[in-house]
């Protein structure tokens, strides 16, 4: 949607990162709402309102590649901040594995690294051999939303400009990261498996992971409003407030404790 009416890219970004801010607010405080005398289900409310955060900044770092004169520095940029952000994501999540800014530096690593190989005249097994390597380190290093994410943001990346494309890509995307991915890496856990337990895992879990699947897919809307311009952004900003964001929730959390 080019012209006058809709979102901006800036817009949209600064909503993400405010729908991020709230669901790392659930996860470093997760009976934060309970505790203010609403019913526990409200705990739930941050964890769904950040679903809609990942589709919306995946979709970016794949305009990111397609779009950046100076790809090399983007690069670079991810790179810096997924590795600054580390400790701060430990921090406040307790999580064991990579941060998100790490996904996106895998994507736009392979991106990158297919560019190049097409530049060299190399074939599309060869050029794609970027991108195998970029999932099997998002794997190794248990980042956030895996390798599904780096091959939604590659498979972005290669719809190009047309918006209705990117958003089915996006759509069908987002529905094998909830309702295949995550679902089979929690079904992987459970100490052994038959097919009682697998029938019961998945009438326990399919119901709260089409939740958030549906959550996760009204971005989409947003992202239909988007009228292809950049908008009023400081671009540093983005990279600066994953990690500081996170670095004040942990210690507001050492205050309060």
């Amino acid at each position: 949607m080019e012209g006058r009416y809709g979102l901006s890219a800036a817009a949209l970004k600064y909503l993400a990162a405010l729908f991020m801010l709230v669901d790392h607010m659930g996860v470093v405080f997760p009976t934060m709402l309970s505790d203010m005398g609403l019913p526990a289900w409200a705990d739930l409310l941050p964890r769904l309102i950040g679903r809609l955060a990942f589709p919306i900044f995946a979709y970016f770092v794949a305009e990111g590649c397609r779009r950046t004169r100076f790809f090399s520095r983007y690069l670079i940029r991810l790179g810096l901040f997924a590795f600054l952000s580390q400790v701060p994501f430990t921090l406040a999540t307790g999580t064991v594995g990579g941060s998100v800014i790490l996904t996106f530096f895998l994507a736009a690593g392979s991106v990158w690294g297919f560019e190049r190989a097409i530049q060299a005249g190399r074939g599309p097994a060869a050029a794609s051999l970027p991108l195998l390597v970029a999932c099997v380190l998002a794997l190794v290093s248990n980042c956030d939303y895996g390798f599904p994410a780096v091959l939604l943001i590659f498979a972005l990346y290669l719809q190009g400009e047309d918006r209705k494309r990117l958003l089915i890509c996006l759509g069908i995307g987002i529905a094998l990261i909830y309702l295949v991915y995550q679902p089979f890496v929690g079904l992987l856990s459970l100490p052994w498996l038959s097919g009682e337990t697998i029938a019961q895992y998945l009438l326990d879990v399919f119901p709260a992971y089409g939740l958030l699947w549906l959550c996760a897919s009204a971005s989409l809307l947003l992202l239909a409003g988007y009228r292809g311009q950049l908008g009023i952004q400081n671009k540093w900003f983005f990279y600066v407030f994953y990690p500081a964001h996170l670095l004040g929730l942990w210690a507001l959390s050492m205050v309060l404790k």
